[in-house]
């Protein structure tokens, strides 16, 4: 392709770098024409197109901006509420550690308070079966001492005898209780 060009040129055929007089006035003249026609019907819509376009550009940033602005505040926000869900899950947790502990502590308490109580039954119901056994074994004597009394009794002792012999079991009796 470029050999086409060398040919033509040396066959003196497009002269690219030749200044032709007639033809720069002419394309002057053409060139300050449209110039004066666009500038005339033209340039007023050419100057508005390109003021709307730079202004929604420049609206666009602002709004571009704006947003951005908007969205830190809301990641701002965002932050701090996160900050304050944490804060409020640790003093949750916290209450329930709390919570817990008191719990234990009444559990552990009332599990006291009860073997307490069982221990003071337990107690009660000894001293209760001690009280019994002792009364029984006083009412035991009581009937062996009217059994010995009986058989003496019967065996025909004195009068002194008698009264020794119930002043004596009187004085076993009072020693066992």
């Amino acid at each position: 392709m470029l050999s086409i060009f060398v040919g033509i040129y040396l066959a003196g055929g497009i002269a690219l770098l030749d200044i032709n007089p007639g033809l720069v006035i002419w394309t002057t003249f053409t060139f300050i024409l449209v110039a004066l026609i666009l500038y005339k019907f033209a340039w007023s819509k050419i100057i508005s197109a390109l003021d709307e376009r730079a202004e929604r550009i420049e609206n666009n940033i602002k709004a571009a901006e704006n947003l951005r602005k908007e969205a830190e505040r809301i990641f701002e926000d965002y932050q701090e509420k996160i900050s304050n869900a944490k804060a409020e899950a640790q003093e949750i947790i916290q209450e329930a550690k709390k919570d817990a502990e008191a719990l234990k502590n009444e559990i552990l308490q009332k599990a006291k308070n009860e073997s307490e109580e069982l221990r003071r039954r337990a107690l009660k119901e000894i001293n209760l079966a001690k009280d019994l056994a002792v009364q029984e074994v006083h009412q035991y004597a009581i009937q062996l001492s009217m059994e010995i009394a009986k058989k003496l009794i019967e065996k025909t002792i004195d009068l002194d005898d008698h009264k020794q012999l119930i002043e004596e079991t009187m004085k076993n009796l009072t020693k066992q209780n």
